[in-house]
């Protein structure tokens, strides 16, 4: 049994159970949105969760109360540069009061048909998969998941896989993402609502105008969404000023939801 062991447990989210699910319980009583169907994928912020929980939870209610056979998660390198996309190469991933059951099969078909790569290494301390979890134990009722983090790779690459994943139609897709980092308030505003505008309208040239850390995934499910016909909406939008106060130097946060 090949366990992938947490690394940002007590830093980015709180390594004690009912302390979790106090605080994400916290972030759900302020949340109340209608449905419009099941989705096929999301896009939630990765930073913690004092941070970005509120608006992270924002895409995961969306999905609640439909079944899915696995949650999977694309989320950008920020320790390990290299060129390509890794599936994680791990059975379990231990989490705080549960091991999520890694989906074996679908990660290595993904992996041998779009030639990808699996790298331990690029997997053992990136936070932009592991802060998908939390919100996976409380919304998600997936048997699995399977998680792929990417480096220098194209976007029209991993829409390829996309596609693959969606098309399929037994799981959902989660897309990591912040946006904009370290502009004062209204810069981080204003560069963002490129990205938030640019989602609504599956309108690439909008999107690439605006910042983010994985802008490779948004390009690429905004392509996936486009050949797919599938519907988007941005759901919450606001950055680490908001939450902080500290309007100084800030980093934006977005959750969206694809029908």
């Amino acid at each position: 049994m090949k366990i992938r062991y947490p690394a940002v447990e007590g830093a980015f989210y709180p390594s004690d159970e009912a302390e979790l699910d106090e605080m994400m319980s916290a972030f759900g009583s302020q949340v109340k949105q209608k449905k419009n169907g099941k989705p096929k994928a999301l896009i939630a912020p990765h930073a913690g969760l004092y941070y970005s929980g509120l608006t992270a939870t924002y895409a995961y209610k969306a999905a609640e109360g439909y079944k899915y056979r696995s949650a999977v998660i694309f989320a950008p390198s920020h320790r390990v540069a290299f060129s390509g996309m890794s599936g994680a190469g791990f059975d379990e991933y231990q989490f705080v009061g549960k091991n999520f059951k890694v989906n074996r099969e679908l990660t290595d078909s993904l992996v041998k048909k779009h030639m990808l790569t699996s790298i331990d290494q690029v997997h053992l301390y990136e936070h932009s998969a592991e802060i998908q979890l939390p919100f996976i134990k409380k919304y998600i009722d997936a048997e699995s998941i399977s998680v792929f983090v990417y480096g220098d790779y194209s976007s029209d690459k991993l829409s390829e896989v996309l596609n693959t994943v969606i098309e399929e139609g037994k799981d959902l897709v989660i897309i990591s993402s912040d946006l904009s980092h370290y502009h004062p308030y209204e810069k981080c505003r204003k560069i963002d609502s490129n990205i938030v505008i640019g989602i609504n309208g599956l309108d690439l040239s909008m999107i690439e105008n605006g910042e983010a850390c994985g802008m490779t995934g948004i390009e690429a499910l905004i392509k996936c969404a486009v050949s797919l016909g599938l519907k988007s909406e941005v759901l919450d939008y606001r950055n680490s000023g908001d939450i902080s106060g500290d309007r100084s130097g800030v980093v934006g946060y977005l959750s969206a939801v694809f029908y």
